[in-house]
């Protein structure tokens, strides 16, 4: 049951990643170039794919190391 629910928090997270990441592209795209440089929307999309993709193994690697038992405890 436990990896039902990493694989749907991770699906939905995924999911809402995307959805922001197509929302600044097509702001970038449709408000035009102006706009677009003075977000810097262009050099952000990189930025947050690399950022979150490093902040994701981060958190698999000290959960799968560093485990917290305590988390799962039904009583606490």
């Amino acid at each position: 049951m436990m990896l039902l629910r990493a694989l749907v928090i991770w699906t939905v997270q995924v999911l809402l990643f995307c959805i922001g990441i197509g929302v600044a592209g097509l702001t970038a795209h449709l408000t035009g170039p102006l706009v677009a440089a003075t977000f810097d929307i262009d050099e952000l999309i990189p930025t947050a794919l690399v950022f979150f993709v490093v902040a994701a193994m981060l958190g698999w690697i000290g959960d799968r190391f560093w485990p917290q038992d305590w988390i799962y405890n039904p009583l606490v």
